[in-house]
């Protein structure tokens, strides 16, 4: 009789583990990625230039996309994020607006690149979304520093903590936002670079 018992009793216990399992909504995830330009227009003769791997401060270093409603405290989307690491989209990102620039005869992070002209660092201090009582803003905050190839001679340092409207509460609208904030400043960028290496 306690034998039949405690088959009952498991064979339930199956049963509300395979519903818990596989019954019920199930959430869908979304990935969001950055966009830039696709078309490169290096040029033969122009500098080199190694984008080194960028660094991502802590809480910006998964995927997970942060959305902040208070000076002190990040949250996380729970089904919605970034398609790989933040710091790892901005420096692709990155690349594609370098290259489109037509300043340069190459532009990788390969470290087969030989002698390259310079190095191109950079750490990402903010990447995330910004919750007001009727809108948000996509905010992204870096620091960039530029330095020679053939040694640690800094050529150029440059910082940056941008925010950028929304037009409507959407993490869609976040990675559109934070592109464009990426573009404008390595659109501004670019120029500099090429000038330090003449």
């Amino acid at each position: 009789m306690r034998a039949q018992r405690t088959s009952l009793f498991l064979a339930v216990a199956a049963a509300v583990l395979l519903v818990g399992c596989f019954g019920g909504d199930v959430k869908d995830e979304y990935f969001y990625q950055l966009t830039g330009p696709l078309k490169a227009l290096e040029k033969g003769k122009g500098p080199k230039l190694l984008v080194a791997t960028f660094a991502a401060a802590s809480g910006y270093d998964s995927p997970r996309i942060v959305f902040r409603t208070t000076k002190h405290e990040i949250q996380y989307w729970g089904y919605r994020q970034w398609a790989a690491e933040p710091a790892r989209l901005l420096a692709e990102a990155t690349m594609r607006h370098l290259r489109a620039s037509g300043l340069f005869s190459e532009v990788t992070s390969s470290d087969r690149m030989r002698e390259p002209d310079a190095i191109f660092e950079a750490a990402v201090n903010a990447i995330e979304q910004v919750d007001h009582e009727k809108s948000w803003d996509a905010r992204l905050a870096m620091t960039i520093v530029v330095r020679k190839g053939s040694g640690e001679q800094v050529l150029l340092r440059h910082a940056f903590d941008a925010t950028r409207p929304c037009e409507r509460r959407h993490p869609d609208e976040v990675a559109k936002g934070v592109s464009r904030i990426l573009e404008d400043e390595i659109k501004r960028l670019a120029p500099r670079i090429a000038a330090a290496l003449r």
